[in-house]
């Protein structure tokens, strides 16, 4: 009886794994936005896939980043950021913390740029207009979410 509860326990361990693994690695492929990795295609199909190629890299290293988080965080139970916190020196965390600010302005400049362009286009506002008026906006939203009264 012993061992039928250790094969319970054990299918139920690699249900929970897997419960974990396939949005995972789904995460891993959209880790190029949809939108952003059309477009990668389309630039590549328009300059005779030369640069595919990159789009493919960046595919293999976000499936290989998410599933190394993944492993660890079944491994630890606890998110990269909490082991940053609780084993890095304090610059580190500083310097780490820099870093993905400035990922996720580079990764969100091609959609404010996009805006300015489609507002310039709609309503011809000049580009750098554009671009103030999408930040505004944004910081605007921010606001508005983060005010209890709304």
């Amino acid at each position: 009886m012993g061992s039928l509860e250790q094969q319970q326990q054990q299918k139920s361990g690699w249900r929970k794994f897997l419960s974990y693994v396939g949005p995972g690695f789904l995460v891993s492929l959209a880790y190029h936005d949809p939108g952003n990795l059309e477009t990668d295609l389309q630039a590549g199909a328009s300059h005779r896939y030369e640069l595919l190629w990159v789009v493919l890299i960046g595919i293999i290293f976000a499936l290989i980043i998410q599933s190394l988080a993944a492993n660890l965080g079944v491994s630890t139970g606890k998110h990269l950021s909490e082991l940053c916190e609780a084993e890095d020196p304090r610059y580190a965390k500083y310097f780490l913390w820099l870093l993905a600010e400035v990922a996720v302005i580079a990764a969100n400049i091609p959609k404010v740029i996009r805006i300015a362009f489609a507002l310039n286009i709609l309503f011809h506002i000049s580009v750098w207009t554009g671009v103030l008026l999408t930040s505004l906006s944004t910081l605007l939203l921010l606001e508005l979410k983060l005010d209890p009264k709304y």
